[in-house]
C-alpha cells in the first residue's frame, strides 16, 4: 500500500491486494481521514493502520475495545488473514478511517 499527505489531515493510499473485496480492490485509491477528532473510528469503519508483520494494511472495524485501547480487526476478501492472524490493531497503529474510495481507472 502506498500513501501520500495533505497537511497531515487526510492522506490517500493505494490498495494492493483482495483481501478487502468486493469493498476495496487492488488498483483503487483510498481517501483516509487522519484527523480522529474529525473522522472518529467505529464497528464496521475501514481503517488504514501500521501492522508490525504486514506494513500498511486496510481492514474492518469489528470491535473497540476502549479499555485496552485497541481494535479487533478483519479483512472481507477470502484471501484475507483471519483475524486471530492479524491480531488487534493499537489505536496508535492506525493512520486513519477510509473516508471515499476512488476505484482505479477502467471501472
Amino acid at each position: 500500500m502506498s500513501r501520500r499527505t495533505f497537511g497531515g489531515v487526510l492522506r490517500i493510499v493505494r490498495v494492493v491486494g483482495s483481501s478487502m473485496e468486493p469493498s476495496y480492490r487492488s488498483g483503487d485509491y483510498v481517501l483516509v481521514g487522519a484527523a480522529r477528532w474529525l473522522w472518529p473510528v467505529r464497528p464496521g469503519d475501514a481503517v488504514v493502520y501500521k501492522h508490525p508483520r504486514f506494513g500498511v494494511l486496510i481492514k474492518r472495524v469489528l470491535v473497540i475495545e476502549r479499555d485496552r485501547r485497541r481494535y479487533a480487526v478483519a479483512g472481507t476478501g477470502s484471501e484475507t488473514s483471519a483475524a486471530e492472524t492479524l491480531g488487534p490493531a493499537p489505536f496508535e497503529s492506525v493512520i486513519g478511517r477510509a473516508l471515499l474510495r476512488i476505484p482505479r481507472s477502467g471501472r
